[in-house]
Parts: C-alpha cells; structure tokens; sequence
C-alpha cells in the first residue's frame, strides 16, 4: 500500500490498534518489511479496516505497522488508523467488528485486542527552532541541511522547508546499532529522491567499504547490498575492532549519514521452544527474534529484552535512561517525547513540551488504567494481559492492561 507522511499530516488523531488474527500463519517474512508476504497481508488488512470505517464522517487511512507472535495466542497485527479528528463512532464500530469476530472477511478474536487513542498536539516552537510539517520543533540550524531531522522530513521539503534546492535526504532505519560479539551487524537506509546506485558509498574511519552494491572491503566479513528501495551493510561475526562510526554518503552532493556501531559482549539470546524458530519469548509471552535482546532497544512490554545484559557505557554526548539499560541522545532530553521506556529523559524538565512522537514497538510507556490507577500484574508476572482469564481478581483486561472492574462499558484511554 503506497503510504506517505506528507499524506496524513492534517489527520490529527491515530487509533492505535493491536488485533489478534487467529488465522493468519506467522512466519518470520511478516518481520521483513519488504517481503512479498508483508506487503500483500499488510495491504489486504488495511484495506478491511478502512472499508470497515469508510461510512463515518472524513477521512481515514490504516497502515499496518508490525507482526508480532504471541505464544498463547497466535498472530498479532499492529496497525495505526489515522483520522481527521476523534469520534465515539470510531471506536464503536471497532470493537463491534472485534465482537463479532470478524473484520471483512478476516477473522479476529478479543484477546490481545488493544485501543488507544493518540491526539496530535500543535505547541509552538521556540524563535531559534524550526516548525516541521507535523508540528514537531527542531533546531533552525538543521533546516535544510540535506539530512531529515523532522519525523516527516518537511525541514529539508522544498516548499514547507524552503530549501532553495531539494537534495536527498538519508532515512535511517536505526543511527545507533547495537551488536553482540560474534554476532551481525546491519547497517541500512533508504533516500527519498532518485539516487543512482553508484552514488552511494560506504565508509569507515575514511576506508572505503563499498560502492553501489560492489563490496570493496577486503575483509570477507562485510557485504553492501541493495534491496528494494533500502541500501545495506552486512558484518558478520562482529569483533571489537567493529566499534566506531560508519558512513553512507551520496558522492557529489555533500550528503551523508553516520552510524553508530557499538559492540557487546552479550551472547545471542536463547530460541524459546514456544516461538517461531529464531525468536525467543518476553514475559508477557511476545515473542521476538532472539537479536533483538541486549540491543538497547526496549520492545519487550516490561522491557525485559534488556534484562541481564551487560551495563551500557553511555557517551558524553548521550543520556542514560533510568531503569532499563539504554543510551538516548541528549539533545532529546526535555524535549517533550518519551525516548526512554521510563520516561526518565523528560522527568527533571521544568517546562516539558508536550508532543507526540511515534513509538513504532508499541510498548506500553508509563501506562495506567482510566482511573488513574497503577495496572496490576497479570497472573503470569507480566504488565500484559490478553484476556481477563489472566488478571487477578477484582480487575479485568482493559486495553492489555489488568485494571479494576468497572460497571461502565469499555471506554478508550487517551495516550498523549
């Protein structure tokens, strides 16, 4: 499904969906955003779901997000419906498809459903900040610097921007990577004008690494490929002389990108014999894929893929997230986002900007029941529940979360 940001950008409002497909096959293509197996699946759900909305008041488009596996219950699709504005009639026709168990011609069940909304927020910028398309701040300086510093990439956009010459721009897909010794590491990006394949190069420490999709490395380890729209760098059996900054540039036009390598010594987390092979078990019973554990990114609900692994020495130019094992920039510190699962970046600021940032792994970041009160565990130690078989007594499965019973019908959490 052909998607853009600049498409969506006057639909304020995201219905943050998590449904469960109990007939949908998980295999580990639905993880790689350009298979074949993604692309149809992703495009034929979205479709439902906006057939589903297509009689309500203005304007929706749906985006598949991510699959996930839950060992209990089978496929979870994650999906983002974007509106103009919020409506009750939204969420009612929604949970009614859910409780029919039915989307289209798509079967789904209640358990693992999730919904929360997530309202846009329009504050202005500072006079030495720059006011992206999508109401987001950046720093005046990065307007046109021919990198994408704005979520939409409207600071380096011709007409929003004002940028006298529209240059590519390097989308990232991670800037700083983690990798365990002996493991891989997998550097890639997209541009979002046309770029020859020969113009793009990769480098470290001024060493030329490849060009195009020619490897030029001597050492047998590092691959440089194209797939897709994504251009990548392949090295395996990571050692510590990996360590440092890489470079993607685009010859001729003064564009490039650095990336961060930083080397572990975690091992590979062990397969759980419950999940999909490669992929290893949270506590709540996701499963993801086992190299996704100890790489300083928090995708387990309880952050337990950063468990039990080796302390991260953070640099001078970064922030330590409190309770999990992370390293933030700090030039995100109090600057109104959550970047750490605990929130800990925007907890000492005095003036905290409210914003929205999308989180793409959909863990749960400090939330609460609609009463204001702290979730309990589920009965199998998790903050996750996927149906109300799971939560203690005297409290039911709202949303993923096990909150106190209510005599009020199911009502939607705003996470703002």
């Amino acid at each position: 499904m052909a998607f853009s940001l600049f498409s969506v950008v006057s639909l304020t409002v995201i219905y943050r969906l998590t449904i469960n497909f109990p007939e949908l096959p998980y295999t580990a293509e639905l993880k790689n955003l350009e298979s074949e197996e993604f692309l149809v699946n992703s495009k034929h759900i979205a479709h439902e779901i906006q057939h589903l909305v297509k009689d309500l008041e203005g304007r929706h488009t749906a985006r598949v997000v991510d699959f996930k596996y839950h060992k209990i219950i089978g496929s979870l699709v994650y999906v983002d419906l974007y509106a103009e504005k919020e409506s009750p009639r939204v969420s009612d026709v929604l949970l009614s498809a859910i409780k029919s168990g039915k989307i289209g011609n798509l079967t789904v069940s209640d358990e693992g459903f999730e919904l929360h909304v997530v309202r846009d927020s329009s504050t202005a910028c500072a006079a030495t900040e720059f006011t992206c398309l999508d109401k987001t701040c950046i720093p005046a300086d990065q307007r046109c610097d021919g990198r994408r510093d704005c979520p939409d990439g409207s600071d380096e956009h011709k007409d929003h921007g004002k940028c006298k010459q529209h240059q590519p721009i390097i989308h990232q897909t991670e800037k700083i990577v983690f990798a365990q010794k002996h493991g891989s590491i997998h550097l890639s990006a997209s541009i979002d004008n046309s770029v020859k394949d020969s113009q793009i190069a990769w480098s470290k420490d001024s060493v030329l690494l490849g060009v195009g999709s020619l490897t030029l490395a001597e050492d047998g380890r590092v691959t440089v490929y194209k797939k897709g729209d994504k251009h990548h760098l392949h090295i395996q059996n990571a050692t510590d002389s990996d360590d440092g900054t890489y470079k993607m540039i685009i010859q001729g036009m003064n564009v490039e990108a650095d990336f961060e390598v930083r080397i572990t010594s975690d091992h590979l987390a062990i397969e759980s014999d419950e999940c999909p092979s490669g992929e290893r078990s949270c506590k709540s019973g996701h499963c993801l894929p086992a190299s996704q554990f100890c790489d300083r990114r928090v995708q387990c609900p309880d952050g337990d893929d950063e468990e039990n692994c080796s302390e991260v020495q953070c640099k001078s130019n970064e922030f330590r997230c409190e309770s999990t094992n992370v390293c933030v920039p700090t030039v995100v510190v109090c600057d109104g986002w959550k970047d750490c699962h605990d929130g800990s970046d925007e907890k000492t600021c005095s003036h905290p900007r409210k914003t929205y940032k999308p989180h793409h792994n959909h863990v749960k970041v400090n939330a609460m029941c609609q009463d204001g009160s702290e979730p309990e565990f589920s009965l199998h130690g998790s903050s996750y529940c996927w149906s109300n078989k799971v939560c203690p007594s005297l409290t039911e499965c709202v949303h993923g979360l096990c909150c106190p019973i209510s005599s009020e019908s199911i009502t939607l959490l705003p996470i703002i």
